[in-house]
């Protein structure tokens, strides 16, 4: 997706090869991508996000950062001169640091409360006073105006602190993008050390 002003649109492709600098800060791929991607995203600063789909194990980590797109050929963008903003080996999605209100029902409860983190993934909740293993219906109230809507799971719940962490089971794909931009704006707000 563009990482310009202007209108976001999301473009899907499949990395053919990929390697990392140093620590992991400099980043060279080329996707592979419909000649219509191809054209639209040729010289445009993009956000990249990876999945590395299947079990995890494959060479490219599940991770967020940003790009100059070149036309490589009619079919393949080279993406060049990327800044790692964040990888995660361990979890299905990128997250990101987040305050968004959300309502939750299920488990005997209904609460509104607010978001510590966030991913297309799942979320990590306030004090929602939920059961761990409850299947919940979770509303998140957007930045840009727009509620999204999932059936999530607990997994477990902090005693000290309250906080809830919820994975989705549940969640179309509009949804699952606009969080996935909601988490690629909050990433790209952060400070880098």
């Amino acid at each position: 997706m563009p990482a310009g002003p202007g209108e976001v649109a999301v473009h899907t492709g499949t990395v053919r090869s990929w390697t990392a600098g140093a620590a992991g800060l400099v980043v060279t791929s080329h996707v592979s991508a419909d000649p219509d991607a191809v054209r639209a995203l040729d010289g445009q600063r993009v956000w990249v996000a990876t999945d590395a789909g299947g079990d995890g194990g494959g060479v490219v980590p599940h991770a967020v950062f940003q790009a100059v797109a070149q036309a490589h050929r009619a079919d393949e963008l080279a993406l060049t001169g990327v800044m790692l903003l964040a990888s995660e080996t361990r979890r299905g999605a990128v997250r990101a640091p987040a305050s968004v209100p959300v309502h939750v029902e299920g488990g005997g409860t209904a609460t509104d409360t607010r978001t510590v983190d966030l991913s297309r993934s799942g979320l990590r909740l306030e004090g929602a006073d939920l059961p761990v293993d409850a299947e919940v219906d979770v509303s998140v109230h957007l930045d840009e105006g727009l509620d999204v809507h999932a059936r999530g799971h607990v997994l477990r719940v902090d005693d000290e602190t309250g906080e809830a962490v919820v994975r989705f089971v549940e969640l179309d794909r509009d949804a699952a993008e606009a969080l996935e931009r909601t988490v690629l704006t909050e990433l790209a707000r952060r400070p880098r050390d």
